[in-house]
């Protein structure tokens, strides 16, 4: 029996979420702190920002110097707070905890966790505009 594209990459999709959700919580978590103090953040953002971590991380895996992503202030920002040490730091004493033995270290399965991140950015942006993503997400996480 064969699925339609479009069933197959949902099924994939939650094998990631399902797999990887307290690494994907803690990227999220600082990306909706961001959001609850700088309420004009909009999803295209925070998009570019996770697509600059991605290359940063194919770059590092590579051993090279990164592609210039020319991001804004607000998206530096951003990208900063999802660094995997950033990351660590801010949510040391919150409620998404990392079990350090259990968090995701190798290049390629946190790019995919990026991704799937980018897809639900992607997914409440066409839904929910400007900030579908952010508006969504943030009812999922506690008031800091």
């Amino acid at each position: 029996m064969s699925y339609p594209l479009f069933v197959i990459d949902e099924v994939s999709a939650m094998d990631i979420t399902e797999e990887y959700e307290d690494v994907l919580q803690n990227l999220e978590f600082p990306i909706m702190n961001y959001f609850r103090r700088n309420s004009a953040l909009q999803d295209t953002e925070v998009k570019r920002s996770l697509e600059a971590t991605i290359e940063h991380y194919r770059a590092e895996y590579a051993k090279r110097a990164p592609k210039n992503m020319h991001l804004s202030n607000v998206e530096q920002r951003i990208m900063r707070r999802i660094d995997l040490e950033a990351v660590i730091a801010i949510t040391d004493h919150f409620a998404y905890q990392f079990n350090p033995e259990n968090f995701v270290k190798t290049s390629e399965e946190l790019q995919k966790c990026l991704k799937r991140i980018i897809k639900s950015v992607d997914r409440w942006h066409s839904l929910g505009g400007q900030q579908g993503y952010l508006n969504f997400t943030s009812q999922f996480f506690p008031q800091v």
